[in-house]
């Protein structure tokens, strides 16, 4: 039985898998600024960018239980649209959720987790972070920096026996897709493609996995004694980052923006 703290466990992957491990009788605590009404599911309110109200849930639930030993870094958002569209305070509330989130709460839990004796910490990123999308710049940025994060951590945390893994789940059915925060205004030199690119991205997500194929795989890394620094989910999408990591950058980039970007306007 492992302590589990699992941050933006209101919805999607964060929910499966809290549910999905306090089934394998793991004491699962869900971080969310709503409450989370699962049973088994013990829920604190808190923001991942505010530091001190993670400080202080995560020393509740160190009080409590005695250990922390499995960090979830689930939270975070999108925003869609192009770049030049992009209004600076969208773009910095973005950073702030998805990257700034990820360093409030590893530097909130790790004093707690040397203390456990070691650990695991599991950063949610995405595929995206290794091929950016067009018109979820970023979006693929804040993943691409997760990534980054974690190859460092891991470094850092490795003589506390606490171990780093970045998830890379591909398009996978949840609320996100309902959730993700268009440009207020798309300029005409964008609007056409703008859409038609998010057509095809909501689609591909609608059409995706089940939230449950992440959860099992966090399940394993759960339970293996040594993870790897990355993991990616499904198939086709360890192909895909294969593929990247064999093709030069701009034929791999290029294919990219062949299925998102809609070069061509007419």
């Amino acid at each position: 039985m492992k302590v589990i703290v699992i941050t933006g466990a209101s919805s999607g992957i964060g929910l499966s898998t809290a549910q999905f491990l306090s089934a394998k009788g793991h004491r699962v605590y869900g971080i969310s600024r709503s409450k989370i009404h699962e049973k088994n599911v013990m829920s604190i309110q808190a923001d991942v960018t505010d530091y001190a109200s993670l400080e202080s849930a995560y020393k509740e639930i160190f009080e409590v239980e005695g250990q922390i030993d499995i960090l979830i870094n689930n939270a975070g958002m999108g925003i869609s649209g192009s770049i030049e569209d992009t209004s600076s305070e969208d773009a910095n509330y973005l950073f702030n959720v998805n990257f700034m989130g990820v360093f409030n709460s590893t530097k909130a839990i790790l004093p707690y987790m040397r203390k456990s004796g070691g650990g695991k910490i599991l950063n949610i990123s995405s595929v995206a972070a290794k091929l950016s999308i067009p018109f979820q710049a970023f979006y693929s940025s804040s993943k691409a920096a997760i990534n980054s994060f974690s190859e460092a951590l891991a470094n850092e945390v490795a003589p506390f026996k606490i171990q780093v893994c970045a998830i890379m789940p591909g398009d996978i059915k949840t609320g996100f897709t309902k959730n993700r925060k268009k440009n207020e205004t798309d300029s005409p030199e964008y609007k056409g493609r703008v859409d038609k690119s998010v057509a095809v991205m909501e689609n591909d997500e609608r059409n995706g996995m089940d939230p449950e194929s992440a959860a099992r795989v966090i399940n394993r890394l759960v339970r293996k004694r040594r993870i790897p620094l990355y993991r990616t989910v499904g198939f086709k999408y360890k192909a895909i980052v294969f593929l990247s990591k064999i093709l030069p950058a701009k034929l791999a980039n290029n294919i990219v923006g062949s299925i998102y970007a809609f070069k061509k306007t007419k």
